[in-house]
């Protein structure tokens, strides 16, 4: 009894302590398990998650132009994948992947067993799903704890996916080297082609580079990758994928991979302001991850033109005036690359349908990898007279008409608060005496300009200038009518083609439509006019800023271009800041040129020298025969009036123009001074004037 007592109690003993043991084992594991899978994410999650797909920007006729990326990846279904890169892949990775359940056991044993006989790691064992556990969710670390996670999330992954799924998703997700993730961007990079349209040899090259996609590539190192996309077709050839005649035939084939040349970039500015926008409204997942569409307005040609042109005249007036500082490379001078001032002379230029809005073309700079501070849309520069703009149109809209007399005469005036006076000049140091409104705009007269802002008020001219578009903060002063505001380039063009769009205004848009990687829309933008001037007032300004091109301060436009045009030059003090803002029946167009540090030009640089040959010469690119008309509104009358009076012209007036009225407020009278041949002609008076010194007025 003792003894059998003694047997039972130590059996006792040992079957609680084998199970304390499996207890503490299971516990250990169960343990060890919540601390692996704590941070994975749960199997429902797993179904929602999204590979990183670039974002993709096309011009306005659906071209690529640009993309977005942090894996650059276009995504291909499992049906348009060929057999052989399918089976390929299944037979060089994972020969079980439809048997086992997320992992190969006996993989890992011999893995394992190859690695301790190394006394390295050579063989890593895992499945196609542990890889695209790998890819989808965690590093590349080579530690016992990944490949734990890497196990645990495969087991999820099976249970959420089906097999044929789990491949579609592994084949999009691959890295193949040179920054491009799956097979569909890899065959369009590599071979230019259609995932569809790949070869037995291309398809063995694209199942080689994910080992090592840097050592075995085919544009640094042609010798091993070709060793190693053979190695693939033999495993194919000994697993019956393909057969023997095809390997032999195959292994004879070179590599051939598409040439990637450097090309010249364009409308960078450009897309920087896309990207820019999509950043503040979307966010940066949604820029760099969701594989979204954006549809811009822009138009590679006119780009491409509008770049062209723009560095062929600055290098010309470089050349021309020997300027020290020319386009070239230098060092860094320490500031932010978006504010970064560049030591040679700059331009920008902004080109838009105005009768949709849309931004055709965009230079924010000379050179984009200088200098991303867009000249165009973030720098604020004095308008000069290309301000006048909205002083005449703000005169014409308030009683007065083209044919209008005002002084072009020497005036001082008090600064109001100061104990100082203001004492404007024109450009040229002369006077014309009294002369219609048109000419004062045509041959951009300031102290003409001036004495009509005192007379309608500065308010009213600030009033003119927010309405059609312009966006920045105005002084409601006196020199506001020479341009003494700060205001961008983009803005001025917007507010001038509210003019040309006989008053209707429709705001700058660089995009069209933005759509999700699967096509549904997300933003729409279509033209949306507001009425901001009378037609009638719209189409008198364009007949005045018509002058101006055809015999005015941008008469060197004519040397390039013979179409309709109509604008308006803008030059600051000291030569530093030159303009043209002008527009066709088609398209507005702005032109700045000047120094990032405010220095002079050149001595005598003005708009009409600068900064309309460019507007010019592009206009003569971008608008071909026939040119269109400028669409003229009901309610107008045209008369022929004297230059010097704006009274109806007579036979013997010397100077006459064929202007435009609202019906009603055309002259009654006819001209007082040039009733007979020879008549009394008072601008010989001021050619006496013009001899003496302005500087005593």
């Amino acid at each position: 009894m003792r003894r059998t007592k003694k047997r039972f109690n130590k059996r006792t003993r040992i079957r609680w302590a084998i199970i304390i043991l499996i207890s503490l084992l299971l516990g250990i594991c169960a343990g060890g398990y919540i601390s692996i899978t704590q941070d994975l994410p749960p199997t429902a999650s797993i179904s929602f998650f999204m590979a990183p797909i670039a974002t993709r920007v096309y011009d306005d006729n659906n071209d690529l132009i640009s993309e977005f990326f942090i894996e650059r990846r276009e995504m291909a279904k499992l049906e348009r994948i060929p057999h052989y890169l399918k089976n390929g892949v299944i037979c060089i990775e994972d020969k079980a992947f439809y048997k086992h359940w997320g992992i190969d056991l006996l993989a890992l044993v011999r893995a394992l067993i190859n690695n301790i006989m190394h006394m390295r790691i050579v063989q890593g064992g895992s499945t196609i799903t542990m890889q695209l556990a790998r890819n989808m969710f965690l590093t590349l670390e080579q530690t016992m704890g990944r490949k734990l996670k890497e196990m645990a999330l495969a087991i999820r992954i099976e249970r959420v996916y089906t097999k044929d799924e789990i491949l579609e998703r592994y084949l999009n997700q691959i890295n193949f080297g040179r920054g491009r993730y799956g097979v569909a961007t890899a065959a369009k990079y590599y071979f230019d082609k259609d995932i569809t349209e790949l070869t037995l040899t291309e398809c063995a090259l694209l199942i080689a580079l994910p080992k090592s996609p840097e050592n075995y590539s085919p544009y640094k190192h042609p010798v091993i990758a070709k060793k190693r996309r053979d190695l693939v077709l033999r495993v194919m050839s000994e697993n019956n994928l393909i057969s023997s005649a095809q390997y032999e035939e195959a292994v004879e084939e070179p590599i051939v991979v598409i040439e990637h040349k450097e090309q010249k970039r364009f409308g960078e500015y450009y897309v920087e302001e896309i990207r820019r926008y999509l950043q503040l409204k979307y966010g940066p997942e949604f820029l760099y991850r969701s594989g979204a569409h954006i549809y811009t307005t822009l138009n590679t040609d006119i780009q491409k033109a509008a770049e062209e042109t723009m560095e062929k005249h600055l290098i010309q007036i470089e050349k021309d005036y020997r300027f020290k500082n020319t386009k070239a490379k230098f060092d860094s001078i320490g500031l932010d690359d978006t504010l970064k001032y560049i030591p040679y002379l700059q331009g920008a230029l902004i080109v838009m349908d105005y009768h949709t809005g849309e931004v055709k073309a965009l230079i924010g700079g000379r050179d984009f990898s200088q200098s991303k501070w867009n000249r165009a849309t973030q720098a604020k520069r004095q308008a000069g007279s290309a301000f006048k703009v909205f002083v005449f149109t703000a005169a014409i809209d308030n009683g007065f008409t083209p044919s209008d007399v005002v002084l072009d005469l020497p005036i001082v005036l008090e600064v109001a608060g100061m104990d100082s006076i203001y004492r404007p000049s024109n450009y040229d140091r002369k006077f014309m005496g009294p002369i219609t409104i048109k000419q004062a705009l045509k041959h951009s007269r300031n102290l003409a300009a001036i004495r009509l802002i005192r007379n309608i008020g500065p308010e009213l001219v600030v009033q003119y200038a927010h309405n059609l578009g312009v966006g920045s903060p105005l002084l409601a002063v006196v020199s506001l009518a020479l341009g003494s505001c700060d205001v961008n380039l983009i803005e001025m063009a917007s507010a001038v083609g509210t003019i040309a769009n006989l008053g209707e205004r429709i705001a700058p848009n660089y995009i069209r439509k933005i759509t999700d990687r699967d096509g549904t829309i997300i933003e729409m933008n279509s033209p949306f006019p507001e009425n901001k001037l009378s037609p009638q007032i719209s189409y008198i300004m364009t007949s005045m800023m018509r002058s101006v091109v055809d015999g005015g301060t941008a008469y060197r436009i004519r040397r390039y271009f013979k179409g309709p045009a109509a604008g308006k030059t803008g030059t600051t003090n000291n030569y530093s800041d030159t303009w043209f803002v002008g527009y066709t029946p088609k398209y507005i167009c702005g032109v700045w040129v000047g120094n990032d540090n405010n220095d002079r030009i050149f001595r005598g640089a003005t708009g009409g020298n600068v900064a309309a040959p460019i507007w010019g010469d592009l206009m003569d690119e971008i608008n071909k025969p026939p040119y269109g008309v400028f669409p003229k509104p009901g309610g107008l009358v045209e008369r022929r009036v004297c230059s010097q009076t704006g009274l109806l012209a007579r036979q013997f007036c010397p100077k006459v123009s064929e202007e435009v009225f609202i019906n009603g407020t055309e002259p009654k009278d006819s001209c007082d001074i040039h009733g007979f041949e020879g008549g009394f002609d008072y601008q010989d008076d001021f050619e006496k004037i013009n001899d003496l010194d302005t500087d005593s007025y």
